[in-house]
């Protein structure tokens, strides 16, 4: 007779801050202002990047407060940005053209 054990575990995720919220949005206007200067269309990108089109617009309009590293590695690679550029980008404030306001 044998028995089986099934362990479940929850891993909770913080709560994002209206913070970090903004951080992602600042962060998706950065990378669709590289992707316009580049000339450049969202499935372009994607593909020379190796990221997802429907992860890239959802980066894009804001809706992935939290992005995976890796994805955001690739898209600075391809954009010519480095990490702490978007980084620090991402934390100032944006006029309505999506430029930092520091």
């Amino acid at each position: 007779m044998f028995f089986y054990t099934c362990i479940v575990i929850y891993m909770t995720r913080k709560s994002l801050s209206d913070a970090d919220r903004e951080h992602g949005r600042r962060l998706g206007l950065l990378i669709a202002a590289g992707r316009h200067e580049r000339h450049q269309s969202a499935p372009e990108l994607a593909r020379e990047s190796s990221v997802a089109i429907d992860t890239l617009r959802s980066l894009e309009t804001g809706r992935v407060a939290t992005p995976a590293f890796l994805t955001i590695a690739r898209l600075a690679g391809v954009l010519g940005m480095s990490l702490d550029e978007m980084h620090r980008y991402a934390q100032h404030e944006t006029d309505s053209a999506g430029r930092a306001v520091l």
